[in-house]
């Protein structure tokens, strides 16, 4: 390192000297050159404080006091993953379309996420992020070539607001490309992401939907907690309806289960699951569900074997769109940490979440939901990997089928 270039800048970040420029990695140059352009601006940046809960009646600001940003034209929404992320940040796009009905909305979404956002109309374009195959721009020409495109692209949309709520490294960069006037995002925001912003915000609350609606606030949007709503287009409604028929249910008459989860240590098991499910299958036809992924589809072949007609497996058979219109026209989910436990409640129906290594404060059941959670010492650990597995594992089936006949039992379903 250069006796001119002190720890802690750009070059020490990402590992490239002025001298070294010429000779590095053009992807590496992009990260190094977009941090030094917000450098300057990071002394500077306006930090807002929003309440965390409604009873609070002022916004606390930390820093220099700043009015309200200029009334937007095109707004960009960063928010490309996970599944679940993406629903718990509706309330921003809502609230975004109710204060600004006439703004250009773009989300910027993982093609692996981007069905679900596909029947939404308040979203007016949707800006593909293929994650994978830009990773690779650290060594494919091609790729490289890829990013390039899309950082103009980003440039090209001419966005006056964006709004990071993803909160990473990536984003942030992505966020600082568009050159928007106002980049608004996260005060914590992880990897350094907030040296990208020049509204940096300050939410007190803990849960994920809370503070999506938080940032909203504070940047003088209209967000409400019940603004967590997905919309299920017509062919997905179709395919739901038809669905039903093939298999004789009927609307609103049948239960959802979704066994699969993206961490190990999130998985109920299996055994778990077949008790479960023979006994609701006795009151109301279960229907399980999960994606395409060979592991899922494999999962929930092993829950479902022999378990009779009264529990049809249709892991792998949606897509996204479909799967949360098949949701839609359930009583209700059952469903490990997942998606899920967001999709339902999005959708108007309840759901009743598996809690193990997670937290409930942070990525709980949001409005339409109850948890049955782990008692064990280390429930809430975070951990995706574990030798043990006692949480999960320490969840009884009766709890579960407890938990599921009520809520059955308050929308009056099986009786």
């Amino acid at each position: 390192m250069s006796a001119r270039e002190p720890r802690g800048s750009a070059a020490d970040a990402y590992g490239i000297s002025p001298q070294a420029r010429q000779r590095a990695n053009p992807f590496q140059t992009i990260l190094a050159d977009a941090r030094d352009l917000v450098c300057q601006e990071t002394r500077q940046a306006n930090t807002l404080a929003t309440p965390a809960t409604e009873s609070q009646s002022e916004t606390k600001v930390t820093d220099a006091v700043i009015s309200q940003p200029a009334r937007p034209r095109r707004a960009l929404i960063i928010k490309p993953s996970s599944l679940g992320d993406v629903v718990t940040a509706l309330p921003v796009l809502r609230a975004l379309r109710r204060t600004h009905p006439d703004v250009h909305i773009a989300w910027l979404v993982s093609t692996t996420c981007a069905d679900i956002l596909r029947d939404e109309p308040g979203i007016d374009e949707l800006i593909y992020f293929e994650r994978k195959k830009l990773g690779r721009a650290w060594y494919s020409p091609t790729a490289m070539i890829s990013l390039l495109s899309f950082r103009r692209k980003l440039k090209a949309g001419q966005f006056d607001w964006v709004i990071d709520l993803q909160g990473l490294a990536r984003s942030g960069i992505f966020t600082r490309w568009t050159g928007a006037a106002v980049r608004a995002g996260f005060a914590d925001a992880r990897e350094g992401a907030g040296a990208f912003y020049n509204y940096r915000i300050a939410v007190e609350a803990k849960h994920t939907v809370d503070r999506s609606i938080g940032l909203a606030r504070a940047l003088g949007l209209d967000a409400k907690p019940g603004d967590m709503s997905l919309s299920v287009g017509p062919q997905a409604g179709a395919m739901a309806e038809r669905f039903c028929r093939e298999h004789s249910l009927t609307r609103g008459g049948y239960l959802v289960c979704v066994p699969p989860t993206r961490w190990a240590t999130k998985l109920y098991p299996v055994r778990h699951w077949r008790k479960v499910l023979a006994s609701l299958a006795e009151r109301v036809p279960v229907v399980l569900l999960g994606s395409p992924n060979r592991a899922e589809i494999s999962l929930c072949q092993e829950v479902a074997r022999d378990m009779g007609p009264g529990v049809i497996n249709a892991a792998g058979q949606t897509g996204l769109a479909e799967m949360t219109a098949v949701i839609q026209t359930s009583c209700g989910v059952v469903c490990c940490d997942s998606a899920a436990k967001f999709i339902a409640p999005a959708v108007g129906v309840p759901a009743i979440t598996l809690i193990g290594p997670t937290r409930t404060e942070r990525t709980g059941p949001y409005l339409k939901g109850r948890a049955v959670v782990a008692n064990v010492p280390c429930q809430g650990c975070l951990k995706k990997q574990c030798t043990h597995t006692t949480c999960m594992q320490s969840i009884s089936p009766n709890e579960v089928i407890d938990a599921t006949m009520e809520m059955l039992d308050t929308r009056q379903i099986g009786k």
